[in-house]
């Protein structure tokens, strides 16, 4: 099973970018349904896909013992 790459539905460009939500659906109603908002680094529309991405996030600190 391989893992389909995100493209953008407009012109099939595969360099994409989350960007911010903005109004009423994107912040309340399509995130129940899991949908994210994605931006084409070529033509510049802004589509939305089930897909979060990568998480960029640090690690916390680490509890128990370290030595």
């Amino acid at each position: 099973m391989s893992k389909r790459k995100k493209t953008c539905p407009n012109c099939d460009e595969i360099e994409l970018t989350r960007v911010a939500r903005h109004g009423f659906l994107q912040e309340r109603v399509y995130p129940k349904f899991g949908m994210y908002p994605w931006e084409c680094g070529q033509c510049r529309q802004i589509f939305l896909l089930k897909s979060r991405g990568y998480s960029y996030r640090k690690a916390g600190p680490r509890t128990g013992s370290d030595k």
